[in-house]
């Protein structure tokens, strides 16, 4: 049985602990430092907790979800708040079971939408810390459990869900993506839950290529895109399934889909017009780049960088802003003595740089670009054929 800091300490020694720690972190002391100035039991993961919690309060608000106890691996691997609750909005349903669920913040998000939710997790600690942060959930009950053995499989038989969702773990460091390395192993999970209830969702790397993913039978492949980014891809099997391939901002609900039944190609051009779009990783991803440039009445702009795609319009169009991200063409200029020039006559004080630099030159490049300009008035520079754009973003 593994032992966490809930058999140890009552719930106020734990924040109690934790507010200490919290301010020696804060104040930049460092981990060895402050294990010598506590004699706390299991003090290691109660500083995780503590730097964990304010790395999701600085850098990305409630990013983590409703919760209070999760460690910085739990972070790191945790389920954006935006994701879970779409996912359980599209997934809604009298029972679902979660496998793989983690320290719960996709369970917590389904509990919202289903009558019933049953999670199953491999890691005792995770379900420990799942328990405490949804112990006033009366809707969830959590078991530890190998997803693959049959005692599981068996209790999920029982359960009879309406839906199972499984978002399986992956390496946390992997050159190429791939279905294998997925534990557990995931066509081995579908033909053996696909036997139980044929509506299963599963999260799988985006990264992996879509033609690969056909091996695990027909679904629809679905991207998640969070602040104009590939963030998520998930698979949806049975009479989950709406379309064969879709891209969803999670935010704003905006969705894009394949249409075989379109034969019409959005023209591709190589001089940019008023406006260009800077189109989100996952549109690229599913390629969908055709579908978005003709909801947005837009064209391909050619001679973008390598993994860049732009379009360009005459007109500006707001619609599907959230996929396509509008800037303003201001000007175009052919290297940085030029753009410096332009950005100053234009009264731009600041200015982003979009196109590929190496990330150690960035800041010398910036300062390059920016010498001389005042005012807090932003410019985005992207590069097109040799060219350099200079644009202002719409909010």
């Amino acid at each position: 049985m593994v032992e966490t800091i809930f058999d140890i300490y009552t719930e106020k020694e734990i924040e109690e602990k934790l507010s200490e720690i919290s301010k020696l972190v804060s104040n930049g002391f460092k981990d060895e430092e402050i294990v010598k100035k506590f004699d706390f039991k299991m003090i290691d993961e109660l500083i995780s907790i503590a730097r964990a919690r304010i790395k999701a309060s600085r850098e990305l608000g409630k990013y983590i979800g409703d919760i209070e106890y999760f460690n910085l691996d739990d972070f790191r691997f945790s389920t954006p708040k935006g994701v879970a609750y779409y996912r359980a909005r599209r997934l809604k349903c009298k029972k679902i079971v979660d496998l793989c669920s983690g320290i719960g913040i996709q369970s917590g998000a389904f509990a919202k939408n289903c009558n019933e939710v049953y999670s199953f997790e491999i890691d005792e600690r995770k379900v420990k810390y799942s328990q405490e942060n949804f112990k006033h959930i009366q809707n969830i009950k959590f078991f530890v459990g190998n997803v693959l053995e049959p005692s599981v499989i068996e209790k999920v038989r029982q359960i009879c869900p309406d839906v199972i969702f499984c978002d399986p773990e992956r390496l946390a460091e992997e050159k190429e993506r791939n279905l294998d390395s997925i534990n557990p192993n995931i066509k081995k999970l579908i033909s053996v839950y696909s036997k139980i209830c044929k509506n299963i969702c599963l999260e799988v790397p985006p990264q992996i290529e879509i033609n690969k993913l056909n091996e695990l039978g027909d679904s629809e492949k679905e991207y998640l895109s969070v602040n104009n980014k590939l963030n998520r891809l998930d698979l949806y099997f049975g009479t989950l399934r709406k379309d064969s391939v879709s891209v969803i901002d999670v935010a704003t609900t905006m969705r894009v889909v394949n249409n075989n039944n379109n034969n019409k190609k959005s023209r591709t051009i190589r001089n940019p017009l008023n406006y260009i779009y800077e189109i989100s990783g996952a549109i690229i991803k599913a390629g969908l780049i055709n579908e978005l440039a003709s909801l947005v009445c837009a064209d391909i702009l050619e001679g973008t960088e390598k993994n860049k795609v732009l379009l360009t319009s005459k007109n500006l169009s707001l619609e599907f802003s959230s996929l396509a991200k509008p800037y303003g063409v201001i000007d175009i200029c052919k290297n940085d003595l030029d753009i410096n020039k332009a950005l100053r006559r234009k009264g731009f004080g600041k200015v982003v740089i979009k196109y590929s630099i190496d990330p150690k030159d960035y800041w010398k490049e910036r300062n390059q670009l920016e010498k001389n300009l005042q005012g807090n008035k932003g410019a985005v520079v992207f590069k097109v054929n040799r060219n350099y754009l200079i644009c202002e973003e719409y909010d």
